[in-house]
């Protein structure tokens, strides 16, 4: 018997890299090897992985205009695709939607 998608638990999203980590399009920002998230659509797969990766702690320093955006909701940095159904053992099957089960960072954020 076939497994239909509401057997398999949540849509668990895999939020993957796509431009190479010396390109000038991130900005500085901590690039993410891998995030994995429980949401209905990829969109909102995205916008759950940002408030995660944002810290609560920021502040505005100075006179720079600095993007509170970690890049996540940009589709030429990052890639959202289903996550793999080998890898969904890995994971929890009651999880919420909006629930952010792993963040794996690549490289910090650098700045001078």
């Amino acid at each position: 018997m076939a497994e239909t998608m509401a057997d398999m638990g949540p849509n668990l999203w895999l939020i993957e890299p796509v431009t190479d980590p010396g390109d000038q399009m991130w900005q500085d920002r901590p690039i993410w090897a891998e995030i994995v998230v429980a949401a209905p659509s990829p969109a909102f797969a995205r916008l759950a992985a940002e408030r995660r990766a944002l810290s609560p702690d920021w502040t505005h320093i100075g006179n720079e205009s600095e993007s509170r955006r970690s890049g996540l909701n940009d589709e030429q940095l990052y890639h959202v695709r289903s996550l793999p159904p080998e890898r969904r053992a890995g994971f929890p099957s009651d999880v919420r939607d909006g629930e952010v089960l792993l963040m794996r960072e690549l490289r910090g954020a650098r700045r001078s």
